[in-house]
């Protein structure tokens, strides 16, 4: 039996009421975030066998694995979902952060399907919980998943369960119309608000018949907005590369100046000695 996939360690499970021979694999690593508020105190699992929640995890670590205190199982929200969705185990534990249980459903929604995080209270808890999982995979121990009864019954009820009493509906949906309503007159007011709009020259803002939606107004004064900004800062490029020009002439300027009263004064000095030895000869 292959021990180690791709970094992951394979435990084999026995599920409630299978065949003597089936088992099911299950695939675990450390979840190792970058710089997660959980401190590196999570697992990572693949393959996670079907109606497994909270409850669940938490007995099977109380059989397995004694003293390892369950913090929050985050299951993945594909896994119920009826489409097959390939798993890459090259890039499972990158940057999924497990941290409060505002973020548990954007984790969530984020983790490949039939897969799950769990984190512990504390580190020593999450060592003790790995290293019970190491060594059920590293024997190739076949340990019990303590799922409930699965059948007929169990979809029936859960499938019960999301359905709403006609009554509830009704009111539910009444109250969906309602605040659909609020929401579209708020859309309407707010567009008349923008087409009354006046820029800074005095202007008022003229929306044609073809923009009947607040992004459309929003975009064709971003696009202006956008154009005369564009336009001053092409007109201050120009007017730097104009100044530095000009400073580049009055520099070669001054320096040609220095340059010719350097030679002036030099040749004020020859005609001097010059003079003082009697040699010089104007004429």
């Amino acid at each position: 039996m292959v021990l180690e996939i791709k970094g992951f360690q394979v435990l084999p499970l026995a599920l409630p009421k299978s065949k003597e021979d089936g088992v099911h694999y299950m695939y675990f690593k450390k979840h190792e975030q970058k710089g997660g508020q959980s401190g590196n105190r999570s697992i990572f699992l693949v393959n996670v066998p079907i109606e497994t929640n909270t409850s669940v995890v938490k007995r099977y670590l109380q059989e397995v694995a004694i003293g390892a205190t369950l913090e929050s199982y985050v299951p993945s929200l594909l896994t119920d979902s009826p489409e097959d969705i390939h798993i890459d185990l090259t890039s499972l534990t990158s940057d999924l952060k497990v941290s409060g249980k505002d973020e548990q459903y954007e984790v969530s929604s984020k983790l490949p399907k039939n897969c799950g995080i769990i984190t512990f209270i504390d580190k020593p808890a999450f060592q003790i919980a790995f290293n019970s999982l190491k060594k059920l995979a590293s024997d190739s121990k076949v340990s019990k998943w303590p799922l409930p009864a699965l059948g007929s019954s169990h979809f029936l009820s859960n499938l019960q369960a999301q359905l709403l009493e006609p009554s509830k509906l009704s009111k539910d949906v009444a109250s969906a119309l309602v605040e659909f309503n609020r929401a579209e007159k708020e859309s309407a007011e707010s567009l008349q608000q923008q087409t009354e709009l006046v820029d800074e020259d005095g202007f008022t803002l003229v929306v044609g018949s073809h923009r009947k939606t607040k992004a459309g107004i929003m975009g064709k004064q971003k696009l202006a907005s956008t154009t005369e900004l564009e336009k001053a800062q092409s007109k201050l490029k120009k007017k730097e590369k104009q100044d530095f020009y000009r400073y580049q002439l009055r520099q070669r300027k001054k320096e040609e100046m220095n340059d010719l009263l350097s030679k002036f004064r030099l040749d004020q000095e020859r005609v001097k000695q010059m003079k003082e030895k009697k040699r010089f000869k104007p004429y």
